[in-house]
């Protein structure tokens, strides 16, 4: 077999002690045994046919997966399975895939896992969301003649600017994969400074456009008329809170939902030390005329709570982190506000902001006054909502083109 890169083989063997602490700390924190038994390698075999394996890292890549495997199970593609890296990714796979698809972890990116795993699943494709390039997964694949097919694939400049190091270890992974299906013409050309040639790569569209196209979710509602701030990251939900008692809208709530709800006790003891007055979902505490900030710190819920808002904050744009998913707020119509830090989203926020559906903003305090802004002005409002929704119709049949670009890979060897 053709190993990676001997910087990523010293590396990861020095961190396997590293690794295994933090998939022992996540298996007793939410993951239990199964999460454990997996993530080493030790899935349930698979009877029958060899199956197409679809990977996503976590929720975000589930729900982007989700009208792909729904258009690869109405063609009977089949079977199909589906692996996660996290808990919480998980759990969504099952509520959202499992009628489709079998679910189970990702091994760690180590070779006794890994041989473990693949010799348990035998698929004879391997379909990655996004940009989860694992170099040992993918020699072993390799090695094992299956095809590997990036779907939706990205890379942001940032990503390229940042890991030089990483780049020789990048481009092996690249090297490996049979068919890459960017997202962009951006991300293709970006793939090609990786050694992916013209003949590899194909811009086909950004498929959370088909995940978010469709009716929203069913509306969460609070007894008081509330903002949203969804997917919220550490340090985020102060400055947010903060920015609301001293120049938010006394009329209506504030809803923080954090992109990890098991922060959610230290959110609450953070915001409490500060003066706000919080009231938390995952323990039941009722919303009273009190309540300033209502933290909705769990699973699932997150769709029904864009439904119901009068305007989404997006989270992870106030800090460094790139940003979140916006376009399930767009297709709730809701309008959307973000920081200055969208670039993992770069391409959907871009988008949004040409079709008058988004406003970017500099900070929370900025991301406050045009909430307030937008509050007061209802049909400005509305049709910022429209606007994205509108944007998100011409994305309907990007699942269905997906599959056409994989055709060639889905017949099982005989």
């Amino acid at each position: 077999m053709k190993r990676p890169p001997r910087r990523y083989r010293v590396l990861s063997r020095l961190l396997v002690p590293l690794l295994l602490g933090h998939v022992l700390k996540r298996a007793r924190r939410d993951g239990g045994w199964r999460y454990l038994r997996e993530r080493l390698g030790w899935i349930q075999r698979l009877q029958g046919p060899s199956p197409v394996w679809l990977h996503c890292a976590s929720v975000g890549e589930v729900m982007t997966a989700q009208p792909l495997l729904q258009a690869l199970a109405a063609r009977g593609v089949g079977p199909l399975v589906v692996s996660t890296n996290t808990p919480t990714g998980h759990a969504t796979a099952v509520r959202r895939l499992g009628k489709d698809a079998r679910v189970v972890y990702l091994p760690l990116d180590r070779p006794r896992p890994l041989r473990r795993f693949l010799d348990r699943l035998r698929p004879h494709l391997a379909v990655i969301l996004e940009t989860e390039l694992w170099p040992w997964l993918y020699a072993e694949l390799g090695h094992r003649g299956i095809p590997i097919a990036l779907v939706n694939a990205r890379l942001t400049a940032r990503t390229l600017e940042a890991h030089r190091w990483w780049r020789p270890v990048a481009a092996d992974c690249v090297g490996r994969v049979t068919r890459i299906l960017a997202r962009s013409e951006e991300d293709a050309a970006r793939f090609g400074t990786l050694g992916a040639g013209a003949d590899r790569v194909q811009p086909v569209g950004n498929l959370k456009l088909a995940a978010a196209a469709g009716e929203a979710a069913a509306p969460i509602t609070l007894g008081r008329p509330f903002v949203l701030a969804a997917s919220t990251h550490d340090d985020e939900e102060l400055r947010l809170a903060d920015a609301w008692r001293q120049d938010g809208d006394p009329g209506y709530l504030l809803v923080i939902a954090p992109r990890h709800p098991e922060r959610g006790a230290a959110i609450a003891r953070e915001l409490a030390a500060d003066g706000h007055r919080v009231a938390r979902r995952s323990r039941d505490e009722p919303v009273t005329e009190d309540t300033m900030v209502y933290l909705a710190d769990t699973l699932g819920e997150l769709t029904g709570l864009m439904a119901a808002a009068e305007l989404v904050i997006m989270g992870g744009s106030l800090v460094p982190h790139g940003g979140q998913n916006v376009l399930e707020a767009a297709r709730a119509r809701r309008a959307i506000v973000t920081g200055p830090h969208m670039d993992n989203f770069q391409a959907e926020t871009e988008a949004l902001v040409a079709a008058g559906a988004l406003r970017q903003v500099a900070d929370a305090r900025e991301a406050v006054a045009v909430t307030c802004e937008l509050l007061g002005t209802p049909k400005a409002r509305a049709a910022m909502g429209e606007a994205g929704h509108e944007m998100l119709a011409a994305g309907a049949d990007l699942a269905d083109r997906y599959v056409a670009e994989l055709d060639p890979l889905l017949a099982r060897p005989r």
